[in-house]
């Protein structure tokens, strides 16, 4: 009898986005832009205050909230609005315009100040506050516009709504954030899966007799080596986050493809029954058949038609 155990090699990777903050702040916080294009000039500045249009990301990291602060596109908005995050300066929002920041923690305190393009007396008092949950893993959309009385507004919006107004958005880049603990943003790691190399043959013919799919149908001995299987990966896993365990069943090349995938469907599920009984520790536990499909690879290694192969893929982190 023959048993396939097949653990083939994968890829994985890390993806890391990082999204700057640099520039110039405007009003009384305004600074020399060090960003400069190719030519040498600088890049963003007093003439040139916005940059690209906003993107979303696919995700977040663990350990960050991504808050991401805009002004809308409203008739007769002018001026600009200050933010600042626990108590520092952050960024000077336009019209139009949208700032990211990542943070840790557990709390943000947002607050903002209005400042029209004709004033002359520019108030010291901030005109909002806002007190933030800090979840990490997810992006927060803080909506800000004004108020009567020359005043600003915070509003926290859901995603929907944001990137409706963000459509069209640029990002507000002359500006310097004086907040500490702000970082530059990541995206989630991917999940990563790795596949051990080795393929381990247990026996030889066949696991199953001819046509038959009941677990009974293999031998005292197959059915050991299934046992053996289970302690193996209870045993070299128990450490891993994620162990995935998929059963591919095959059978006879008859004349009749359709049967042929019927049973080795139901030979995958009966061995699939078998682990799940003997206490296999996975967090999935699949099943496909292939029929008489890969009839060249059993011949090429003297596999049996009739075999299951069982393929494990665990989670590095």
């Amino acid at each position: 009898m023959c048993l396939i155990f097949s653990q083939r090699a994968g890829r994985w990777c890390v993806v890391t986005f990082a999204f700057g903050i640099a520039g110039l702040v405007l009003q009384a916080h305004a600074q020399a832009d060090k960003a400069s294009g190719a030519d040498g000039k600088p890049k963003y500045g007093v003439s040139k205050p916005l940059g690209d249009t906003y993107a979303g990301v696919k995700s977040v990291a663990d350990e960050q909230t991504r808050i991401v602060l805009y002004r809308p596109s409203v008739p007769d908005m002018a001026g600009v609005v200050s933010v600042y995050l626990n108590g520092r300066y952050h960024a000077s929002l336009q019209k139009e315009a949208f700032t990211v920041v990542c943070l840790s923690g557990k709390k943000t305190d947002v607050r903002t100040r209005y400042l029209p393009n004709q004033s002359t007396d520019i108030r010291p008092e901030l005109d909002t506050y806002l007190a933030i949950a800090i979840n990490g893993g997810q992006s927060v959309y803080l909506r800000i516009t004004e108020g009567e009385n020359t005043t600003s507004r915070i509003d926290l919006v859901t995603p929907q709504l944001a990137l409706k107004d963000l459509a069209d958005a640029h990002q507000q880049m002359h500006t310097l954030s004086r907040v500490p603990g702000a970082q530059a943003c990541r995206e989630a790691e991917e999940t990563r899966f790795a596949f051990d190399p080795n393929i381990i043959t247990f026996g030889s013919d066949a696991i199953f007799e001819h046509k038959k799919t009941d677990i009974h149908a293999i031998s005292t001995q197959g059915r050991q080596e299934l046992q053996q299987i289970v302690e193996k990966i209870n045993i070299k896993y128990k450490t891993f986050k994620t162990v995935k365990v998929h059963v591919v069943g095959f059978a006879d090349d008859e004349a009749d493809d359709v049967l042929n995938r019927r049973i080795s469907q139901q030979r995958a599920q009966s061995v699939r029954a078998f682990f799940k009984a003997q206490g296999l520790r996975s967090t999935a536990l699949t099943h496909e058949g292939r029929g008489s499909e890969e009839k060249q690879k059993a011949q090429l290694f003297g596999l049996s038609p009739r075999r299951v192969e069982v393929e494990v893929a665990v989670e590095l982190r």
